[in-house]
């Protein structure tokens, strides 16, 4: 039998972080892990991929839309003919989990060993969540099927805005334990012990290809010097609910992460095939000549949009 956890939660609230402290605390395990992302370059995957793991990488859509959700269907069924023990699915930020049962059912009769759906963790941003959950459906779903809901970022706020957070969790979703955190750092065997399948029916999910959020991929023809890097994305990130990737400075190969208006440009020490960054606009096709804009301004056009 193997062990199946999903995780979701909104773009950058923090479920590759938790990711990678799942993946170290079963270092002794063997383990399957399914990394999802919206945009064509998958991010995440680098950020997580170690030896030891299976990993797939299914990109550009959910893996509850029917743009993806054979993949994702193909992705369980070959990872039950592996030799692990957990799989680990870290869900898109806008992923709709709904219909994850019907997913399940789905596989069953493909299956090589039997996968035992435990339960799915919900990160939420507790800077950004508020103002972002009457804008995606997305978000009351990813809570109102989880078991465990993890506060995350509770040090960007005060605690009226933790209370209130909580409050409005707990109208969604009254039976889920709830966490508050920083960088996701909680008792992850415990957190395991509480996950179990909501009692909630299996619903249409809300992805669909029509209203998937606009995604630009840039990548850049040589590198730039950080303080310009840093010009650009101060300029460019107000427009985006998330920007991710990977750019090389005078100091070296960083990795970008950004949330609306935090951003962070710090080194990297792995390896990447491409020097390229990820945006999802929050403000559609418009961050196309604004991005355009902002090349010319602060890199001189050295990025390949």
């Amino acid at each position: 039998m193997i062990n199946l956890i999903l995780l979701t939660g909104f773009l950058g609230s923090g479920k590759t972080t938790l990711l990678n402290s799942l993946l170290h605390n079963f270092e002794n395990k063997r383990i399957g892990v399914i990394v999802n992302e919206f945009g064509k370059v998958n991010i995440d995957a680098v950020l997580t991929n170690r030896d030891g793991i299976e990993m797939a990488e299914l990109s550009n859509g959910s893996i509850f839309c029917a743009c993806l959700k054979g993949s994702f269907i193909k992705s369980l069924v070959s990872m039950s003919k592996c030799d692990i023990d957990h799989i680990f699915v870290e869900a898109s930020g806008l992923a709709d989990p709904a219909n994850m049962a019907q997913i399940l059912s789905a596989i069953s009769g493909q299956a090589e060993r039997t996968i035992d759906y435990l339960g799915s963790v919900c990160v939420v941003d507790a800077e950004n969540h508020i103002k972002l959950f009457d804008v995606f459906p997305a978000l009351q779903r990813q809570i109102e099927y989880s078991s465990v809901l993890i506060i995350n970022k509770s040090d960007l706020v005060d605690q009226n805005r933790i209370l209130e957070l909580s409050k409005h969790l707990i109208s969604l979703n009254p039976d889920a334990r709830q966490y508050v955190t920083t960088y996701c750092r909680l008792d992850l065997t415990e957190l395991i012990k509480l996950l179990s399948p909501v009692s909630l029916p299996a619903k249409d999910s809300s992805n669909t290809i029509e209203n998937r959020p606009m995604v630009i991929t840039l990548s850049f023809k040589d590198s730039v010097k950080e303080s310009e890097l840093n010009c650009f994305l101060k300029d460019i990130a107000v427009y985006t609910y998330r920007i991710k990737g990977f750019v090389t400075t005078e100091k070296g190969l960083c990795e970008i992460s950004a949330v609306g208006q935090r951003f962070t440009v710090r080194p990297f020490e792995g390896k990447v095939e491409h020097h390229e960054i990820v945006l999802i606009s929050s403000v559609g096709i418009k961050l196309m000549s604004l991005v355009t804009e902002a090349n010319g301004k602060f890199l001189n056009g050295r990025l390949s949009i």
